[in-house]
């Protein structure tokens, strides 16, 4: 007797592993986990076009064609400078929902404007002049997320994760 067929859902769906709270899909090796799947992004695998990165050398007389990271590359680290997110922060073609000031001592950004700043920096570095709005956000990948984090961390610990534009200019 033949068993009738059970109910599988589409070959595609079913193969789909789960990305949140996982980094099997990072191939740069600098992700960290993220809560949702559209956050769960590798560098390699970003739809924007990247700055060519140089090849890593392992030896003298081998040398691989994989792509290091983003975070690794000479102009990202430059991009994170206290400096250069103060002086962006300042600048009038940043369209910010409402003209913030610096809540730091002394007039200076606290270490969360910096960490919104430079997540702003990095995609206009990434972007050249492509013009993102409302309705054309990016996600930016894990290894430059927590780059960020890392450099600029939150007291509590706790991150507010990719927000719509609406959501996200309310944070600054």
């Amino acid at each position: 007797m033949e068993e009738a067929p059970t109910q599988q859902q589409p070959m595609s769906q079913a193969s789909e592993r789960q990305r949140a709270m996982e980094t099997w899909w990072c191939t740069c090796l600098h992700c960290h986990k993220m809560h949702t799947e559209l956050e769960s992004l590798c560098c390699t695998e970003w739809d924007i076009v990247m700055p060519q990165l140089e090849h890593v050398e392992h030896s003298a007389d081998e040398m691989t064609s994989a792509l290091r990271c983003i975070t690794e590359y000479t102009g990202f680290p430059p991009l994170l400078s206290r400096s250069v997110l103060d002086v962006f922060f300042h600048l009038p073609k940043v369209n910010w929902k409402r003209r913030p000031r610096p809540e730091g001592p002394g007039g200076t950004l606290t270490v969360d404007q910096c960490r919104l700043v430079a997540y702003r920096v990095v995609l206009e570095w990434i972007l050249k002049g492509e013009k993102l709005g409302r309705h054309n956000r990016k996600v930016l990948p894990s290894c430059v997320v927590w780059s960020i984090r890392e450099r600029y961390p939150s007291s509590s610990g706790q991150y507010v994760g990719f927000k719509e534009a609406e959501q996200a200019f309310g944070l600054i």
